[in-house]
């Protein structure tokens, strides 16, 4: 097996009043988010997003920085109390049109920038998001939910006046009928609106029961026509990836049909010509992972072609070049994201940003926002000790960085980031991961391991700040955390290496890192633990039904049952169609055997479960389960639920909370 190579990305030297980082930092952190170009270039909207320690809530200002030469000014353009978001540019540069609420409704706002003064445009039932402006100037295209009469049964009788009863049943009928963050939701579907700036009319597109509109729009160059992306047509909502591309006249009509691959059409961007689409398509199949990629088609229908076959990465975003003679794609590759100029008539993608960071926060999951006009890019920054900042470029080279963390960073001691990469022990495949030390690393001292998982499990780990990982390497820990066969960025076939297999060989990753990791001096071998979150937890629970070498475990909204899963998530299809063989009542013994609950007889580990009791995703039964298992053969154990919390895990405490509960956990177990 080969050796870690180690190549340090971040050293500091403290300050002497510095001190470590503390669960109640998190309060004291800001975060870029959604950077807007202006259509000429000069100025950037984004997001200053932070949390509110007495409300426990994400709260965002909307600021603008302009660009004069090489310097570049920022103000505050609508604090957090408008509770504003989603700014888009006018195609003039003048205006903006953003969505806050009004008496608690969200609705849709114009502000002239110069005037620095917004107002509503829309009122009434509908709550407009996403908006979009046409580029004559003279609509803005929404999307909104139209609410429906709830489904009733049963002949009851009529409500006295003034009486309490208990509220109605809910009454079901659809496939797709809950989802992670909000949940059961109101009866209706999502519509594509307009409506006139002059005049402030609106007007309803689509029409229909189900959803009209789910992966993206754009207008076409005129004015006159909206292109968007839907499932509606007879079986797609029971299919995993099957989205079709529509055109819609602004004066009404029945939507035209214009995709023409088999499988998913999302995001589309209309050519500046108004010959072509471009979309984010992932083909049909029934492979575990089906890379998404960037596509375009004749607008007047016709055969797509793809663009990035020379590209092997997930392509998350596209845009038009202002030549129209390529497009811009944001990709993931191996921990980062970057933007390339992928050409219309063929040929290498060339990289214009070479790194783009991530903006969850609590995890260090590659990702993050970007945005182009002018000529000018500008993008949320790679740090890995502290939050994304704004980076600005031109020319190719980065001629600002907006950084509202930097007094915060200079009062704290941040230990140092390394990447490392090894081979698998079971086919020498290569893998890369990180380590997290903590601050006032001495490698004369030993410390112990912890390595924590990612989800997904097609996601990624890259080099970014997280709260989770600086409150483990504040208590002592070193983190080791990385991308195992599974991940994205790496290629499609290490993406799907775990088709029909998981989990599995990803468990070989993982504990041939670990392998490598305690062979260091500073490693105390005597002190091994493990954790991850969703496909981390999955894993997690798998490791510890194969290896008793942890100290302790935390499994955070793991799967461990996956007929139970495959038939209770938000994600049904996907399980069904992709993930497991078959299904339950055709298949059960695969997935039975695929299940860490099957496995839970061999575990020794303590073992601490975390959960939000809102979770559909990987909803708390899997947990419940698992649990009580562990009690049943009286294998130290413990629950905990955050009331409310989703997948995400919830609010700004809930997170600190899971975090420092898993630190207590660990602690409990050390060896001194």
């Amino acid at each position: 097996m080969k050796s870690l190579f180690v190549a340090l990305l971040l050293a500091t030297t403290p300050a002497l009043a510095a001190t470590p980082f503390e669960p109640a930092d998190l309060y004291k952190l800001s975060m870029v988010t959604d950077p807007k170009v202006s259509p000429d270039g000069t100025r950037v909207l984004f997001n200053r997003a932070s949390f509110d320690i007495a409300t426990d809530m994400r709260q965002g200002e909307i600021w603008l920085a302009t660009i004069e030469g090489k310097a570049v000014d920022k103000r505050l353009l609508i604090p957090a109390a408008v509770k504003a978001g989603a700014p888009e540019w006018s195609p003039d540069g003048r205006r903006i049109g953003y969505v806050a609420p009004v008496l608690g409704k969200p609705q849709l706002w114009v502000m002239d920038v110069a005037q620095g003064i917004g107002k509503p445009v829309t009122s009434g039932k509908i709550a407009p998001r996403g908006p979009i402006w046409s580029p004559d100037g003279s609509r803005i295209a929404f999307v909104a939910r139209v609410e429906a009469t709830p489904v009733k049964i049963g002949n009851m009788p009529e409500k006295p006046e003034g009486a309490t009863w208990a509220a109605a049943p809910k009454i079901i009928d659809s496939f797709r009928y809950r989802f992670d963050g909000t949940g059961y939701g109101v009866a209706g579907a999502d519509q594509l609106f307009v409506m006139e700036v002059a005049s402030g009319t609106v007007t309803q597109l689509t029409k229909g029961d189900a959803d009209q509109i789910s992966g993206g729009f754009d207008w076409t160059p005129d004015s006159k026509a909206i292109v968007f992306a839907n499932r509606i047509r007879p079986g797609n909502e029971m299919l995993p990836v099957e989205s079709d591309l529509h055109r819609i006249a602004v004066t009404g009509g029945v939507p035209e049909r214009v995709s023409s691959i088999d499988g998913a059409e999302d995001d589309p961007a209309v050519s500046p010509d108004g010959n072509s689409i471009a979309f984010l398509g992932t083909e049909a199949g029934t492979a575990f992972y089906i890379q998404q990629a960037l596509w375009v088609m004749p607008t007047a229908g016709g055969p797509a072609r793809k663009l990035t076959t020379g590209l092997d990465r997930p392509i998350i975003a596209a845009k038009w070049a202002r030549d129209g003679k390529g497009l811009y794609a944001f990709y993931n590759d191996a921990g980062l994201t970057r933007v390339a100029l992928v050409p219309l008539a063929g040929g290498k993608p060339r990289t214009v940003v070479e790194a783009i960071g991530g903006t969850r926060l609590y995890l260090p999951s590659a990702g993050g926002n970007w945005s182009e006009g002018g000529g000018t890019f500008a993008y949320t920054t790679v740090e890995a000790d502290r939050p994304a900042a704004l980076g600005i470029q031109r020319g190719g080279k980065e001629i600002a960085k907006i950084d509202f963390n930097s007094d915060w960073r200079a009062g704290k001691l941040m230990g140092k980031l390394e990447r490392v990469t090894w081979t698998s022990s079971k086919d020498a495949l290569p893998i890369e991961g990180w380590v997290q030390y903590p601050p006032n690393f001495d490698p004369a001292k030993k410390y112990p391991l912890a390595l924590e998982i990612h989800g997904g499990p097609n996601t990624d780990y890259g080099p970014y700040f997280s709260i989770t990982h600086q409150i483990y390497a504040a208590a002592g820990y070193i983190v080791l955390f990385t991308n195992p066969r599974g991940s994205i960025g790496y290629g499609e076939k290490f993406a799907n290496a775990i088709d029909k297999a998981y989990p599995g060989d990803d468990l070989a990753d993982l504990m041939s890192g670990v392998d490598e990791m305690v062979k260091r001096p500073y490693v105390d071998a005597r002190n091994q633990f493990i954790g991850g979150g969703s496909g981390g937890g999955v894993l997690t629970t798998y490791a510890i039904a194969n290896t008793d070498r942890f100290r302790a475990a935390a499994a955070l909204r793991p799967v461990t049952d996956w007929t139970v899963q495959g038939l209770t998530s938000d994600i049904v299809a996907v399980t069904l169609k992709n993930w497991v063989p078959g299904t339950p009542w055709d298949n059960h013994d695969d997935y039975w055997r695929r299940s860490t609950l099957s496995m839970v007889g061999k575990v020794k580990t303590p073992t601490i479960l975390i959960d939000g009791e809102a979770d559909w995703r990987t909803p708390i039964g899997q947990s419940e389960a698992y649990y009580q298992a562990l009690k049943w053969r009286g294998i130290d154990t413990r629950m905990v639920r955050l009331p409310e919390a989703g997948h995400g895990m919830g609010r700004p405490s809930q997170w600190l909370q899971t975090n420092l509960v898993v630190v207590d956990w660990y602690n409990k177990y050390l060896v001194k």
